[in-house]
């Protein structure tokens, strides 16, 4: 154990008092994730985004350059909670359909058990769940959480909070239209990222301040269906353009995207105001994340990286991330560039609430893959990690993916096999001042019929030095130079090794009578629900 790095922290913690001025000595940690968020879709990243707050937070405190997380929801969402690579879970292979039978097994304890049980936290999660909901034993209130205020899904309607043919809303166990059932399509009181943010400050509110907080914040935002109430959208005239990948000038609703990442930052802002004046900011964690990469074809941007979301370039699962506390950072203001992974959040939580950083005393943690990034984050060290396994995946030979990033020294490679995506450009958002003309969409589809299609396959082999191109626009595979061959053959060995860890997908087919529906709305179901369904 790091004695100076104790020593700071219980000095720190032991010192900090509420407004009655008693002893805190664990600190309120809230989790903030957004969803499909790019690293070129917030502020301190691109001034065209107006997010005021979150700039305001991340700047005062350490943003994370080398944020790494999975190209998808499901995957990323698994790391968060358990501290483990997808891989080995069986979530590694994309999202968990409402059809689906997939969860984590209750062998793998997820941040908020960990957190009440061992540690003495309230936790309360509000937003996007996406980890199954084939019986009730999977949701988050039987997974450590004292409350839930959200939906179980990938995606829902931002006003009438339905997915696909049926609604997907909870209050805890309890399905039911939010406050207001018939929501006209811009009522600003109905929008899910502003009624999120109501219930964390309900919550906050009522919360007793002798007991230490976790609050996990998923926003569905700024993840499509586009949509915002118009006084933001408002913000934002203009059109935006961007070229894809079969060199079409396509026109991007970044108009609707960039409010919707406002409204984040406006939910934001008010849940700090309130933390503040309640006292609470005194002990306390701040942590952001987004869940993947940014779509451009709905908005979403990941310049300079290449890529977007669903492919394993940079632009997928390199994201904007950060973490602040007023009174607990020794150092901040900064930008680093040390590596974090997705995994990394869970055991740097359980440390913050003052457990070992030897994991291996504790039984559910074992074999834990995140790692405690605390004095990292709160002192300004290096990252505890050296290397960074993206995904084990190999379903089918048109899907495989091997992938893991390492750190050599100052340099930083990664390695890919298989599918890492068709996407491998980098995209840029451009206002533009004139309409497009019917001819020019006639040439776009001209272009697009003479555009190579080429599949991804399982030989497929990439070996990038991100340390020095974050572009990823050579490729040194099977380079000559003798110590790129030395790096080459590590990396490979290292995904040769790993391989015998993966466990296969639970994902890997739909139900044909689920029973996953009622009385309009997706549900679990008593028991084993339709976990055992078949296919």
């Amino acid at each position: 154990m790091d004695i100076l790095k104790w020593t700071v922290l219980w000095f720190l913690m032991v010192c900090q008092t509420n407004g009655n001025g008693a002893a805190n000595q664990k600190p309120h940690i809230f989790f903030i994730t957004v969803d499909d968020m790019g690293n070129n879709d917030i502020g301190y990243n691109n001034a065209e985004v107006q997010t005021p707050n979150i700039d305001g937070l991340a700047k005062a405190g350490v943003i994370l350059d080398s944020n790494y997380v999975y190209p998808v929801c499901t995957p990323s969402r698994a790391a968060f909670m358990t501290g483990r690579y997808a891989h080995k879970i069986g979530l590694q292979h994309g999202v968990i359909e409402h059809n689906q039978p997939a969860y984590i097994n209750n062998t793998f304890k997820t941040v908020a058990e960990k957190l009440t049980t061992n540690y003495g936290y309230a936790a309360h999660m509000i937003g996007k769940w996406h980890l199954g909901n084939c019986k009730d034993e999977v949701t988050p209130t039987y997974r450590g959480f004292n409350s839930f205020y959200g939906f179980y899904g990938g995606a829902e309607h931002y006003y009438t909070y339905k997915s696909g043919s049926h609604k997907d809303f909870r209050d805890n166990l309890t399905a039911f239209d939010p406050q207001h059932p018939n929501y006209p399509s811009e009522d600003v009181d109905g929008y899910s990222t502003f009624e999120y943010v109501k219930r964390a400050i309900k919550l906050v509110e009522n919360h007793d301040k002798s007991q230490p907080l976790f609050m996990y914040l998923a926003f569905q935002a700024p993840h499509s269906r586009l949509m915002a109430p118009q006084y933001l959208k408002d913000k934002y005239p203009g059109t935006w353009t961007y070229t894809d990948r079969f060199g079409s000038t396509v026109t991007a609703d970044r108009s609707t995207f960039y409010a919707m990442v406002t409204a984040v930052d406006e939910a934001i802002g008010e849940l700090y105001s309130e933390l503040d004046k309640l006292g609470l900011l005194e002990n306390a964690i701040i942590a952001f994340t987004s869940d993947n990469g940014g779509q451009p074809a709905v908005g979403g941007f990941n310049n300079p990286y290449r890529g977007t979301k669903g492919s394993y370039y940079e632009g997928g699962i390199r994201v904007p991330g950060f973490i602040y506390s007023k009174t607990l950072l020794t150092q901040s203001g900064y930008r680093s560039q040390e590596l974090m992974h997705a995994s990394d959040w869970m055991p740097t939580f359980i440390s913050l609430a003052g457990g070992s950083a030897d994991l291996t005393s504790d039984s559910d943690l074992v074999d834990i893959d995140g790692v405690d990034e605390t004095q990292m984050l709160l002192s300004k060290s290096g990252s505890a990690r050296s290397k960074i396994f993206l995904n084990i995946d190999e379903v089918t030979a048109s899907t495989t993916i091997y992938g893991v990033i390492k750190q050599y020294g100052s340099e930083v490679w990664k390695y890919v096999q298989g599918d890492i995506g068709r996407r491998n450009i980098v995209y840029t958002a451009t206002k533009v001042s004139r309409k497009r003309t019917f001819m020019d969409r006639l040439e776009d589809l001209l272009k697009r019929s003479r555009s190579d299609r080429t599949k991804r396959a399982k030989r497929d082999k990439y070996l990038f030095k991100i340390s020095d191109d974050v572009t990823e626009s050579t490729n040194w595979y099977n380079d000559p130079d003798p110590n790129i061959q030395t790096i080459q053959t590590d990396l490979e060995n290292e995904i040769a090794a790993e391989i015998n860890n993966a466990v296969s997908p639970m994902n890997l087919y739909s139900c044909s009578s689920p029973n996953n529906s009622l009385n309009g709305f997706w549900t679990a179901g008593a028991g084993n629900g339709w976990c055992d369904c078949t296919p």
